[in-house]
């Protein structure tokens, strides 16, 4: 791992920890942390015994660092992300959308790699969507360019993600970067 990598991770980190549960993954290997977000909105009337609606979202974000991405590490990180994220989703009649999220920095790929990457897609949804959906989202940043490659889910982290990951890079080059 890079000096600019762990420059990236720690950054990612400490913006993802004022939203995020953060815990850190302490065992060797490329899954650095998992990160969790809970939210509950509802309405009520008069008082809180009264509910006329309530809505949950969750999200598990899962931070990867690779050196080289490769075609089956990107199998292997759909498949950990699967199988450690649906176990949580915890589908009801007040659970709106639970979003499994890996985003993984990598310093050199392989092209097939990331064109698999883009075409890996999992979404279900519970009793017809009346208890919500579960949706796998990926988002891959290059460290070397800023550039960032996502599933179709995962479109809407792109424009977030090269942002925050440009101004990590441009602070730990030491230059000056403005909007």
């Amino acid at each position: 791992m890079s000096q600019l990598s762990q420059a990236v991770v720690r950054g990612l980190l400490g913006v993802y920890s004022a939203y995020y549960d953060v815990e850190e993954i302490s065992e060797e290997g490329p899954l650095k942390a998992l990160c969790a977000y809970h939210s509950r909105e509802s309405q009520y009337v008069l008082s809180k015994k009264v509910e006329l609606w309530a809505a949950e979202s969750h999200e598990y974000l899962y931070l990867w660092d690779m050196e080289q991405l490769e075609e089956e590490g990107a199998e292997e990180i759909f498949a950990r992300v699967l199988s450690d994220g649906e176990p949580r989703v915890k589908p009801h009649s007040q659970h709106m959308s639970t979003y499994l999220t890996a985003v993984i920095l990598y310093e050199s790929a392989a092209p097939r790699a990331l064109e698999r990457l883009k075409k890996l897609k999992k979404r279900r949804e519970f009793k017809l969507s009346l208890h919500g959906w579960m949706e796998l989202r990926i988002a891959a940043v290059d460290l070397s360019n800023g550039e960032v490659s996502t599933n179709r889910a995962g479109k809407v982290l792109e424009k977030d993600l090269k942002r925050l990951v440009g101004r990590i890079i441009a602070n730990y080059k030491g230059e000056e970067k403005t909007q």
